[in-house]
């Protein structure tokens, strides 16, 4: 039989999926908020997880503003995992700050730090006691294993910098309307933009 908590937590889960699965044209709304902090997350928001996501050890897990998690992603934070603003990850991510000695199979787990404007393309793996600088892209299928440095480009098996990562301007491509640079957004009426930041919350 399950402990009480387990099955809590687990509704949770559901209901955050299943919000994301009626919701899907919209980035995130204040009820997934609602329902991460509910599971343990200390959360800024806003943020949009798609469905299938699964979260182990929610109450060492830190999110930033406007973070996008990916369909079937998994985060299991027995250490502390903290998450910056503008974080996106494609489908697949996994974060899991814990593991085992090689050699004794002992349990050894250590924190994950990921900065601002960090994107992960799809099935990116972050091991424990990574850590990963601000304005970092890291490639699909990539497995970080040791830390990244500010501004580069990843890729790769263990993930290794490739080139740096010049951006002119902080705020970047975000499926959140007033985060986004150059989108069609841009010159439009105060309350068009408005409406499209409620349309995101809803």
């Amino acid at each position: 039989m399950l402990h009480p908590p387990t099955i809590w937590h687990s509704l949770l889960e559901a209901t955050l999926s299943l919000s994301a699965r009626l919701n899907q044209q919209a980035t995130g709304g204040w009820y997934q908020l609602g329902l991460l902090r509910l599971m343990g997350v200390k959360v800024t928001g806003p943020v949009a997880i798609a469905p299938g996501t699964s979260f182990l050890g929610a109450g060492n897990l830190q999110l930033g503003r406007y973070v996008t998690i990916g369909a079937d992603s998994r985060i299991v934070s027995w250490a502390p995992v903290r998450i910056g603003d503008d974080f996106m990850a494609s489908d697949s991510l996994t974060i899991n700050s814990g593991g085992h000695d090689p050699v004794t199979l002992q349990p050894q787990i250590a924190p994950i730090q990921v900065g601002d404007r960090v994107w992960c393309g799809a099935g990116v793996t972050i091991c424990s006691g990574v850590t990963i600088g601000d304005d970092v892209v890291i490639g699909a299928r990539s497995l970080v294993t040791k830390s990244l440095p500010s501004n580069c480009i990843a890729y790769g098996s263990p993930a290794k910098p490739v080139r740096p990562l010049e951006r002119s301007q902080p705020r970047v491509w975000s499926m959140w309307p007033e985060r986004a640079a150059g989108g069609h957004l841009e010159g439009a009426s105060n309350l068009k933009r408005w409406l499209h930041w409620l349309r995101a919350r809803i």
